[in-house]
């Protein structure tokens, strides 16, 4: 009995002790180790803020819903400012300071190379996945091949430049020939390395220069010239190009051509009948009106501001989101959302970031639906289509993959108002078939007098 109540009393004590004790322990969690993603961008860029903004956004929703893998997402932009060396310094304190596990970099090919072989260079001692966010440069891909295995760890989330000659043709032959009855073209080429293998063509894979191409469609070519991405007055050039009697001029443009400046000039000169269609840029959104002054009247272009066209069931979704955050959604703004969600589901698919193989293969291996279609990176070792995003048969550049890529083609029409007439890829077009009316194209005098009354 003594012995019970000596044991009781010891408890007693024990349990006294550690309540004196106990407020001065402190039980916390473990800390988990956030997964950083980081970008390296323009701030003040029209084209490049966006995708920043969007892909913030995008972790700040995986962030509410418990991160990935249970662990929260940290989102690092590193400004660049537009300049290959303050990008490259960028990326190294992306890459060593903040430990980095995605680097996104801005999509200029001059800038996006730089890049690309510092990261070689830090690799080893610093493993993480580079993405180019928007490039065409073939030469970006071709070294993964042509220098395996250093670039392994890289991918471009849009397709390279010799992806884009069968909607090119495309819409040479059957929209602007026998739907518009277009004779005689000019070229206007932004300066930059993206559009060098259009201008010389691409031998290995015997793509022949656009030029050729529309030739050979029965295009004729009056008038082709390469400027700058901004600051160049055309006037001059669009007085040239009326002079030589061209039905329509294709501006080969990205989001650093100065396309605003274009339509202002373009809607007061000799010029302003004939047909413009830009390549891309900040035409791809409702922006682009109020940008013009509405002097956008009568442009081509590709667009991607869908908040009524339902391309995919994120689409809508994403656009009501994206308004209300103020983000103009141009192509790669899309594809830089998307991009966020891509790392997730490579993330699970490696089990975590601490395996760079595993996480190169989940990026490989994932397929993501997204706003614009389906994410998948081409797998197949043909340059330079190896982890580009895939859209064409890379051993048939001649054959588009339907469903992955969709860009639909319009009018900016009186007040504004939106067109939706082609896509540019035939298999696509036959899915957006509901969606578009290629039967409300005006020439630019028609739309002028309906806006006008002259």
């Amino acid at each position: 009995m003594k012995k019970g109540v000596r044991v009781v009393g010891v408890i007693i004590v024990v349990i006294a002790v550690m309540a004196i004790l106990l407020p001065s322990v402190s039980f916390t969690q473990p800390k988990v180790e956030p997964i950083v993603i980081g970008y390296v961008g323009n701030r003040a860029s029209p084209g490049t803020k966006p995708c920043m903004d969007i892909q913030q956004m995008a972790v700040d929703e995986i962030n509410a819903a418990g991160g990935i893998l249970g662990r929260p997402v940290k989102y690092i932009v590193q400004d660049g400012k537009g300049d290959t060396s303050l990008s490259v310094e960028a990326a190294r304190k992306l890459i060593i300071e903040d430990k980095a596990a995605f680097v996104s970099v801005e999509g200029r090919t001059e800038i996006s190379l730089a890049v690309q072989e510092n990261s070689g260079n830090l690799f080893k001692e610093y493993p993480h996945i580079l993405v180019f966010n928007g490039p065409m440069g073939s030469e970006l891909t071709a070294r993964i091949i042509d220098e395996a295995p250093k670039y392994d760890f890289c991918f471009r989330d849009f397709d390279p430049e010799p992806a884009h000659y069968a909607q090119v043709k495309y819409f040479m032959e059957k929209i602007w020939k026998k739907q518009l009855g277009v004779k005689k073209i000019a070229i206007l080429w932004e300066d930059l390395a993206w559009t060098n293998e259009w201008r010389r063509g691409i031998s290995y894979l015997n793509l022949p220069p656009w030029e050729k191409m529309a030739e050979d469609v029965g295009l004729k070519v009056v008038y082709s010239k390469a400027v700058k991405p901004r600051g160049t007055l055309y006037i001059p050039i669009l007085q040239e190009i009326a002079d030589k009697k061209a039905d329509l001029i294709l501006f080969v443009s990205s989001w650093f051509t100065d396309t605003d400046a274009f339509a202002k000039q373009w809607a007061d000169s000799a010029a302003k009948n004939i047909y413009v269609q830009f390549y891309g840029g900040v035409a791809q959104t409702h922006r682009f009106w109020s940008m013009t002054g509405g002097k956008a009247l009568g442009i081509i272009s590709s667009f991607t501001d869908l908040e009524t066209v339902p391309i995919t069931p994120k689409t809508i979704p994403l656009m009501e989101k994206a308004a209300k955050m103020n983000i103009p959604m141009q192509q790669h703004v899309h594809i830089a959302y998307a991009d966020i969600y891509h790392f997730k589901a490579a993330i699970e698919a490696a089990g975590g970031t601490d395996d760079i193989k595993k996480l190169i293969k989940g990026m490989e291996d994932v397929a993501t639906e997204y706003s614009l279609g389906k994410m998948k990176y081409q797998t197949k070792k043909v340059k330079p289509f190896y982890h580009s995003l895939m859209r064409v048969d890379p051993n048939n550049p001649w054959k588009t993959y339907p469903g992955y890529f969709y860009q639909p083609i319009v009018q900016f029409q009186e007040n504004g108002k939106i067109a939706y007439l082609w896509e540019s890829c035939p298999e696509n077009e036959k899915a957006m078939k509901k969606l578009l009316h290629p039967q409300e194209f005006k020439t630019p005098a028609e739309l002028r007098k309906i806006q006008y009354g002259k």
